[in-house]
């Protein structure tokens, strides 16, 4: 299937739509957002599962606790995001 239009890029704090002149495939746009997907999710599981660590908490200074911590927020930001538009991606295949 393919979609005209644009992809989009995001982060925690914007999204990058990128126009193309042809239509996006969206079978390999919903791959691309599915690896990314993944790729956010590990990088939170990784990083909360550190935090978890009271050993690590009580040898690391604060700032990169508090660093990691915003983080991971920033993370989750840009995985619900992902989320969001892999299912604009899946409801379009649907209505298609």
């Amino acid at each position: 299937m393919q979609q005209t239009g644009s992809a989009v890029r995001s982060t925690a704090r914007f999204d990058v739509g990128i126009a193309y002149a042809e239509a996006v495939d969206a079978a390999a746009e919903k791959t691309r957002l599915g690896k990314e997907i993944e790729r956010v999710k590990k990088d939170i599981e990784s990083k909360e599962r550190q935090l978890a660590n009271e050993t690590f908490r009580s040898r690391a200074p604060e700032e990169i606790i508090r660093g990691m911590e915003a983080t991971v927020e920033e993370r989750r930001v840009e995985l619900k995001k992902l989320l969001d538009r892999l299912a604009q991606f899946e409801k379009g295949a649907h209505s298609a």
